[in-house]
């Protein structure tokens, strides 16, 4: 089968989405399928694939390695034609993912969506989705302009400007862009429970993403993590974040816990700030005010292939987001035996088993601080962790993601 991926998020990011797509190319070539991924071309060199890639114009958004796709009038149905896919895949509603839905449709190809990212959750941090809904509301029915379309808009305006009712505008906007796709693919129950009243009876399939286990560095990323080390801490008493640096990650209640749950009763304890972003000089400002300096790293944003290799620095991973549709680093963590404390009872951790749900901060500060004083209980939950999902590899993950192409393609013949 030939498959296209199309995601306006790819390497060099090293977020979910990213991560998702190369995971299911490598576990798709392996299972003998034909793949190519479209992408924003990147400003730096990006990792050797093995799989065919068409890159398009972007610019960049001024926040990380993050890129706006602006591919040339048609450049996207170009591609899809000289390509010639049986389906098309996309993972993000960006400007390059809607172009190929929308030129998929008509070129009356089978298109899929994998919705990893909750659009109506993120709504609070990223104010300009306020925006991004409606036009890409407007994009998919572009070609049906009617006073029906130019109400829906109007009153959308209007709430966006009186901030009330919001979120029901949106919604009814993503059902109407929910139309250019055949069938969903949502990484965890919990997003999937999110958009199933809106697919009008098309199915979904729940499939999480495989963790990419980590790999054996190269000498120049061996260099690097050696030089990791002096920067950051290291040992029993050691707990990492991994994301991005903003708002919906949460991690100023992760700085505030340790400030008033963690270092009064463990004061030899360390964090780990593993990632990059818009607000990392706001969160540095507020662990100092804090008076934790002394006790927060931020390594900045790291490889992909490092991001393993560092969580075995610490000894529990602690993860606050409430935003995550899976929370792939919780799998990454438990691939290398560090169990996970989170905020969030949706994703995928079995509390006492693998892990521990907390329940607001107090709960997650005591439950970080059970870990620390407790290593035989963060033994035991990381090995039982690692267990549950080292099996689960990209070769299993495109299995899943095929069937489901198969069974689309099925449909029209």
């Amino acid at each position: 089968m030939r498959v296209l991926l199309v995601s306006d998020n790819y390497a060099p990011n090293r977020d979910g989405i990213a991560s998702s797509v190369i995971s299911l190319a490598a576990g798709l070539r392996e299972l003998g399928h034909e793949v190519a991924v479209v992408a924003p071309r990147a400003s730096v060199p990006i990792p050797p694939v093995e799989h065919d890639a068409y890159f398009v114009a972007s610019f960049s958004t001024g926040y990380g390695d993050y890129r706006f796709s602006c591919p040339s009038p048609g450049s996207v149905k170009r591609i899809i034609e000289h390509y010639g896919p049986d389906v098309i895949h996309v993972h993000t509603l960006g400007s390059l993912g809607l172009l190929a839905a929308i030129h998929g449709r008509r070129l009356g190809m089978k298109c899929v969506l994998t919705w990893h990212t909750d659009l109506e959750s993120y709504r609070g941090a990223y104010p300009i989705l306020n925006l991004c809904i409606p036009v890409m509301y407007l994009a998919s029915v572009s070609r049906c302009m009617s006073a029906d379309v130019v109400r829906v808009l109007s009153r959308a305006a209007i709430a966006i400007a009186t901030g009330s009712g919001v979120a029901g505008h949106h919604r009814k906007m993503l059902r109407e862009t929910f139309r250019l796709f055949d069938y969903f693919i949502a990484p965890s129950v919990k997003a999937s429970s999110s958009i199933a009243d809106l697919l009008s009876g098309r199915s979904i399939r729940v499939i999480p993403t495989a963790p990419i286990p980590a790999q054996q560095l190269d000498a120049k990323s061996e260099v690097r993590l050696h030089s990791l080390r002096r920067q950051l801490h290291s040992g029993g008493a050691v707990i990492s974040f991994v994301g991005r640096l903003s708002k919906e990650k949460n991690l100023e209640s992760l700085l505030r816990v340790m400030a008033h749950h963690v270092l009064p009763v463990c004061p030899f304890a360390r964090l780990n700030v593993i990632g990059g972003g818009p607000d990392r000089f706001r969160y540095e400002r507020l662990a100092s005010s804090l008076q934790i300096s002394h006790a927060v790293a931020f390594s900045g944003p790291l490889p992909r292939e490092l991001v393993g290799h560092v969580l075995k620095f610490g000894t529990v991973l602690a993860h606050p987001s409430l935003s995550e549709t899976q929370g792939l680093v919780i799998g990454e963590a438990a691939l290398v035996g560090i169990p996970a404390v989170v905020l969030d009872p949706e994703l995928a951790v079995q509390h006492a088993i693998t892990g521990y749900i907390a329940t607001s901060g107090t709960s997650l500060g005591a439950e970080l601080v059970r870990i620390i004083r407790t290593p035989e209980i963060g033994h035991r939950l990381g090995m039982n962790a690692r267990l549950a999902c080292k099996d689960y590899t990209s070769n299993q993950y495109a299995t899943r993601v095929a069937a489901v192409y198969s069974e689309m393609v099925g449909r029209v013949k």
